[in-house]
């Protein structure tokens, strides 16, 4: 195992690219053993996919390998231009403390683990992607619905009462879970009543909360794994901020799964002409900046095409190749995110304005 001034000395021999074959093995080898112990603690609180949940050392040193392979990635002339990225802006701050070296591999190598596990469940499972996102974002969307941690979990739970209570004393603890049909029973009523996840969840939180005999609480991953279950490849789509619309005449300008990802490819195309033209060409980004906009509009888009709801832009930094960018550089990008986003946001007004022209226009959210 390195010690702080060694991982230092390697670190400033990437960065004057200077690193012998030996000298690049022992890093790797350093960080992915932070990304493995990292894997292994994700497992231990049931975050990682159930095709691991018996996998030996070996077969998860190579999932931490192959997690964070591409900060590894050379340009044309062997220079690690991904971790010289990272490093470059913190050597005064890691030289100044030999620990801040370890703590900054550390974030870079779990950020870029995390970032792999997501790539791969969006690519493996698409639908069940779109719900894990969509339940994450429950809790925000309704004040009462309560997302917090006990023990090594995360539970939803729904606190609409007048009075002050205490999670989870007030919340029936010591009784047991509620059982795997008599859940999917109770969130299968709640469907037929609602269309939307934020309705789904609350309903299915509030009949949860009338049975004595359980918890009235529960966890985030069995929560999943019952909309997962029960909802399959549905697309779910999220209430707007248009709350006088209702169900009866939400069909007015909600447009079908297969337009949605038509749109989603149309706006994807769009963006990489805007990026290209107003930024890359004037020299104001670089091509590596550039992968980042669209990485970043790409997901805002189809979240917001495909799930109904599109998060804030900080949201979608923390998962991007800016997620350590200091904030006075991103607040540069992120206005420049946001007229993009405008500007996405009339090109599809226009093409369903074009597409169909007798129907109301189409409604996007604004931020």
């Amino acid at each position: 195992m390195l010690n702080t001034n060694q991982l230092l000395r390697l670190i400033l021999k990437i960065l004057k690219s200077d690193l012998s074959q030996s000298e690049l093995n022992l890093y790797i080898r350093y960080c992915a053993s932070l990304s493995t112990a990292y894997l292994f603690s994700r497992r231990k609180a049931g975050k990682l996919g159930s095709e691991y949940d018996r996998a030996d050392e070996a077969k998860m040193q190579q999932l931490a390998l192959d997690s964070i392979a591409e900060l590894f990635a050379r340009d044309d002339k062997g220079i690690f231009y991904k971790l010289i990225q990272y490093f470059e802006p913190l050597q005064d701050q890691i030289k100044a403390d030999e620990d801040e070296a370890l703590f900054m591999t550390r974030r870079l190598v779990v950020a870029h683990t995390k970032q792999s596990l997501a790539r791969a469940f969006q690519q493996n499972d698409p639908s069940g992607a779109r719900i894990y996102r969509n339940l994450s974002l429950v809790h925000k969307r309704d004040p009462e619905i309560k997302l917090a941690k006990h023990w090594d979990e995360d539970y939803f739970y729904l606190q609409n009462e007048s009075g002050k209570t205490v999670f989870p004393d007030d919340f029936n603890p010591s009784k047991p879970e509620i059982v795997w049909d008599n859940a999917l029973f109770m969130l299968e009523n709640s469907r037929k009543d609602h269309d939307t996840l934020p309705g789904i969840v609350r309903d299915f939180l509030s009949e949860l909360k009338q049975e004595d005999d359980h918890r009235h609480f529960i966890s985030r991953s069995d929560l999943y794994k019952l909309l997962k279950y029960l909802m399959g490849l549905k697309t779910l789509s999220f209430e707007t901020e248009y709350a006088g619309s209702t169900l009866e005449n939400s069909e007015n300008y909600e447009i079908s799964q297969t337009d949605q990802e038509v749109y989603t490819d149309r706006i994807k195309t769009f963006f990489r002409y805007e990026i290209n033209q107003r930024f890359v060409e004037k020299s104001k980004i670089d091509q590596n900046e550039a992968n980042i906009y669209t990485e970043i509009l790409d997901q805002y888009f189809e979240d917001l095409l495909m799930d109904g709801y599109a998060g804030k832009l900080p949201e979608y930094k923390v998962n991007s190749g800016f997620s350590e960018m200091k904030s006075a550089i991103w607040k540069i990008h992120r206005g420049r995110l946001e007229y993009l986003i405008k500007l996405g946001k009339k090109e599809l007004q226009h093409q369903y304005e074009h597409d169909f022209p007798n129907t109301e226009p189409m409604r996007i959210e604004d931020q």
